[in-house]
């Protein structure tokens, strides 16, 4: 009997469907929610309206002064405001450490201290319980990893909000709702197989997991594509002019698979590819060495200053130093976006002039050639979607290496927020086209693209629902 004969894909079809069928239904259903409720995070656009403006005539010590204690100069440093008070923040070795800025004395972060911090951030709200944890389900992500442990704040309001607060710097670094909770368990956790225990403490073996539940589901979608053609027929009908032979359950199986089958297939294929297997094709990040690049000399800590009688205009929640091409500036964080300033003088730089950033860019690629930079005032088919909301416009600077390399710039800023090559424009459209189907005339329209992922997504739900009743038949039948 050959291995690939049609009553062997039958049968290969049928337990693979009565093995991963109510997981490829719970896909399809969880990927809905997904477009509607996010995995909990706490964005900027959120965090920094809750800041105190920084008041710059209260601080009293330097950068250099508060790290004193670090013994080397930090990879970060931010100053914002905490209980009226300003204090530096500083990234060292993988932590987070804090020092008031008008004393120099170190924070201290207490759980007697957390309900003060908490209520600043959500005032008028009753407080019912303070835990202090390393993790759980809504806090695994690894951004979180230089403020933990966490000391996560639940409150008794209508929103059943829950804050999470980082033990280093006292800072509300995640916010959760009872609803956003509740609908993730639908959502985002089943999608990702995103439990805590495998997760959090075994990311390989999620890796593994996420890799060998998907690729078995591939591979039975394909085969159901493969017996549907076989079993259709348009021409030369069956019996009462009908295109299919089955009934019932296996009739609305076969018809929603030659309807869906294709989107079904894609959509399980490019979800498999999205954990990279085997490192066939990947995203891009910039690597230390081009972030080194980037910034240049860095400034030493005993230079990095304030600028003298310096009064923005507008409220700043925080500011954060900088290296660009060797010079220092002060990003500051606005409720309207980001604000870039010069660190010496105070002022405003609205936008870095694009032969700055590409005579830097060179850096990047030493003994390249660069080939353009472009203005881009709406993105292009590589950079879309909310992070185009977020960060626009930019400035494309393409590489003639042999990876075709290019980097995108936010001029208001000098921060490189995305990078492309050839291997990752593969994953763009392998993945995130396929997946989300954010591609054109969709990529940036959301209103046509949910209806179209619904709609296909009713057809897989059809399609996998149709098939466990088959499955669970047969397997009571024997």
């Amino acid at each position: 009997m050959r291995l690939f004969s049609m009553r062997n894909l039958h049968l290969w079809h049928r337990w693979l469907g009565i093995g991963f069928g109510l997981l490829v239904l719970l896909w399809f259903i969880s990927g809905v929610v997904m477009m509607f409720v996010a995995y909990p995070q706490l964005s900027q656009e959120e965090r920094i309206p809750q800041l105190q403006a920084v008041d710059l005539q209260l601080v009293r010590i330097t950068p250099d002064e508060a790290a004193v204690t670090l013994q080397a100069k930090p990879e970060k440093i931010r100053l914002n405001m905490q209980q009226g008070r300003p204090i530096y923040h500083f990234l060292h070795e993988g932590s987070w450490h804090s020092v008031w800025a008008d004393s120099g004395a170190p924070l201290m972060v207490t759980q007697e201290l957390v309900p003060a911090l908490a209520n600043a951030f959500l005032p008028n709200a009753s407080i019912r319980d303070i835990e202090l944890l390393k993790r759980d389900q809504w806090s695994i992500s690894s951004a979180l990893h230089p403020h933990r442990p966490l000391y996560r704040v639940a409150f008794d309001n209508a929103d059943n909000t829950e804050l999470y607060l980082s033990s280093h710097t006292g800072e509300v670094v995640l916010d959760t709702h009872g609803a956003e909770r509740a609908w993730n368990w639908l959502g985002s956790v089943i999608h990702w197989i995103y439990f805590t225990p495998l997760r959090a403490d075994y990311p390989k073996a999620w890796r593994q997991a996420i890799m060998w539940l998907s690729f078995p589901a591939v591979i039975m979608s394909l085969f159901g594509i493969w017996l549907g053609i076989d079993r259709l027929r348009l021409r030369r009908r069956y019996k009462g002019g009908r295109i299919t032979p089955y009934k019932g359950w296996a009739k609305w199986h076969h018809i929603s698979g030659m309807l869906a089958g294709v989107f079904c297939l894609t959509w399980l294929l490019s979800g498999w590819l999205s954990v990279k297997p085997f490192d066939l094709v990947s995203g891009r990040s910039l690597s230390p060495e081009e972030t080194q690049a980037w910034q240049g000399k860095r400034t030493p800590i005993n230079e990095l200053r304030l600028p003298a009688n310096w009064q923005p205009q507008e409220k700043i929640g925080e500011i954060e130093w900088v290296d660009f091409a060797g010079k220092s500036y002060l990003l500051a964080q606005a409720e309207h976006g980001n604000r870039l300033f010069d660190a010496a003088t105070g002022n405003h730089i609205p936008s870095l002039d694009i032969e700055q950033l590409s005579l830097q860019a060179k850096q990047l690629q030493p003994g390249t050639n660069l080939q353009s930079a472009t203005l881009l005032e709406q993105g292009d088919i590589y950079y879309y979607g909310k992070r185009l909301e977020r960060v626009s416009p930019v400035v494309r600077i393409d590489f003639n290496d042999a990876r075709k390399t290019s980097y995108y710039i936010d001029p208001g800023s000098s921060r490189i927020v995305a990078s492309q090559d050839s291997n990752s424009r593969t994953y763009r459209w392998l993945f995130a086209a396929l997946h989300r189907l954010d591609f054109a005339p969709f990529d940036n329209r959301e209103l046509p693209r949910w209806i179209l992922v619904i709609v296909l997504s009713i057809g897989g739900t059809i399609l996998t629902a149709a098939g466990m009743v088959m499955g669970w038949r047969r397997l009571t039948r024997a």
